[in-house]
């Protein structure tokens, strides 16, 4: 078994182990009630309403008060932050799976990643001095010429 084959061994075995205490963790955990019908309206209505108020009077505070005079937009001032805000709790509201756990959760599910070695095998032929020899058939070439010579050493005996 090469050195690669056991690291994905245990790095498969750490990851089943992290899917297994996660899976125990979920078990544990108390499930909390859906959202009622009041906080929905809350969190999908009043909150972005607020928001949208809120920069509909920064837009006319800054129109009265401020250097500069600019005109009162209401889409720029309210129905932008509005959309904003509720794209926000619904994005909120999916990663939590309707405000049901305090943990978010991503969006879309990545697989893991795992790194794989891979390991090359090539004999190396070195002269004398040390040098590499490139000639990748030098070493069948000096087998032959070894076969060579026995074979005619044996013709002579």
């Amino acid at each position: 078994m090469s050195t690669a084959d056991s690291q994905d061994k245990s790095s498969l075995s750490k990851l089943s182990q992290e899917e297994q205490l996660r899976r125990e963790n979920a078990k544990t955990q108390p499930k909390s009630k859906s959202t009622t019908i009041a906080s929905r309206v809350v969190l999908f209505l009043l909150f972005p309403t607020f928001v949208g108020s809120v920069g509909l009077i920064c837009s006319h505070a800054m129109s009265k008060f401020g250097k500069d005079q600019h005109e009162m937009n209401l889409d720029r001032d309210f129905v932008y932050p509005f959309l904003v805000t509720i794209l926000l709790v619904v994005v909120v509201s999916i990663q939590t799976g309707n405000f049901s756990s305090y943990q978010a959760a991503p969006l879309v599910a990545w697989p893991k990643v795992v790194k794989k070695q891979t390991i090359i095998r090539k004999t190396v032929v070195v002269d004398d001095d040390g040098n590499v020899i490139k000639d990748e058939n030098v070493l069948k070439k000096l087998r032959d010429e070894a076969a060579e010579k026995s074979s005619t050493s044996k013709k002579d005996d």
